[in-house]
């Protein structure tokens, strides 16, 4: 019987099936691909939902407080949050508060894919964390696929400056520094609402009383002095006056830990920082140069207060702390690139992304590890 050859158009057609198969595949958001070790495996790109949206869950508020976190079905890039646990099975990833977990029993119970990511997320120090609230976050062990914290090693970048604010204060040039130094008429402020509950609380108490025995006038505001309320009643005109804010942190030597007292508190607001607590190196990675003045270059608290002084007289030495603003150099513009995508919006751009899926074993090592013994100490 003789062979039968298929025809040129034959084939055409058979390789637009198999064309129409892969594509197929590919719309229900799975691929393969070889890893390092060429094994096959599996690779969700993302989960979508109705006009091509991708949606993540946040698991739990903050501690539970319907007034903490973002809106319900907020967008971020090409992203939809919603808190609907109804939603898991849609859901690209999950977010994990370091809170989240508190009213659930491990091992997880609840709906759970393979191809979806567990994100833990928090900006709270590990001092604050372990010490304050006395948490120890082992449920999160052999749990999480990403870390989202204002740590520079968390798979997503979070820090304390948001992108919306860090836009602003990196555009800002040498009319904004004009501006801004023409109302410059008062020293120092300082706002605290945390006197005593971390061992970093109360060092910090301690340096501020030792600048002032010095000499050194801090005008101080919050729930440690009695006067929150007559803070919230300040004009912008006196908050702009000042020359510089203490941004005095609540702990000793945390990694990474550079907050609100730096950048909404001091930098945002007009004011250069001055900066106890996280160590400079620290500070260093994270913020332009030239924009601070450290306490760990001066061998007292009175000789800071010396140069503070010799600054509030100083107007020329006082605007090179502005320096970075007026004439940004290529590590200010390397520091700015830090912060133009970061939180949820970059968890968005990542699950759209081929990336390999992974486990971190030890959630307690990564936020606590390196800060043993340094920022989480008793006293």
């Amino acid at each position: 019987m003789p062979r039968i050859r298929p025809s040129r158009l034959c084939i055409r057609y058979c390789n637009n099936i198999l064309v129409g198969i892969i594509l197929m595949c590919v719309c229900y958001g799975v691929l393969y691909y070889e890893d390092r070790n060429g094994t096959e495996m599996e690779y969700i790109i993302s989960a979508r939902i109705e006009g091509g949206k991708i949606l993540i869950l946040s698991w739990r508020r903050p501690w539970g407080n319907s007034w903490k976190g973002h809106g319900e079905g907020q967008e971020v890039g090409n992203c939809i949050l919603t808190y609907d646990r109804t939603r898991i099975s849609e859901a690209a990833a999950v977010i994990f508060h370091y809170t989240a977990l508190d009213d659930e029993a491990m091992p997880w119970k609840h709906y759970r894919n393979k191809r979806q990511f567990f994100i833990f997320w928090t900006v709270d120090g590990p001092s604050y964390i372990r010490n304050a609230e006395d948490r120890h976050p082992k449920k999160f062990d052999n749990f999480i696929n990403w870390t989202m914290t204002y740590r520079l090693n968390s798979d997503i970048f979070y820090p304390h400056l948001s992108m919306d604010m860090a836009k602003i204060i990196f555009s800002r040039r040498k009319e904004y520094v004009d501006d801004i130094l023409s109302k410059k008429s008062r020293l120092g402020i300082w706002v605290a609402h945390d006197c005593d509950i971390l061992r970093g609380s109360k060092l910090r108490m301690k340096y501020i009383d030792k600048l002032i025995a010095a000499g050194l006038s801090i005008d101080r505001y919050g729930w440690c002095f009695g006067n929150k309320e007559s803070y919230k009643k300040l004009s912008q005109e006196v908050l702009h006056s000042y020359k510089f804010y203490f941004a005095f942190e609540d702990a000793e030597k945390c990694n990474d830990y550079v907050t609100s007292e730096f950048w909404e508190q001091s930098v945002y607001k007009g004011k250069v920082p001055v900066v106890w607590g996280t160590s400079k190196a620290t500070v260093e990675d994270l913020v332009p140069p030239g924009s601070f003045i450290h306490t760990d270059d001066f061998e007292s608290p009175a000789q800071l207060a010396k140069y503070l002084r010799y600054l509030d007289k100083n107007d020329e030495a006082y605007r090179e702390y502005f320096n970075w603003n007026e004439n940004p150099d290529e590590r200010t513009l390397e520091i700015s690139k830090l912060y133009e995508q970061t939180g949820e919006v970059e968890l968005c751009e990542k699950l759209q992304s081929k990336l390999l899926p992974k486990v971190t074993n030890d959630i307690s090592l990564f936020h606590y590890g390196v800060d043993w013994g340094t920022c989480i100490d008793y006293e």
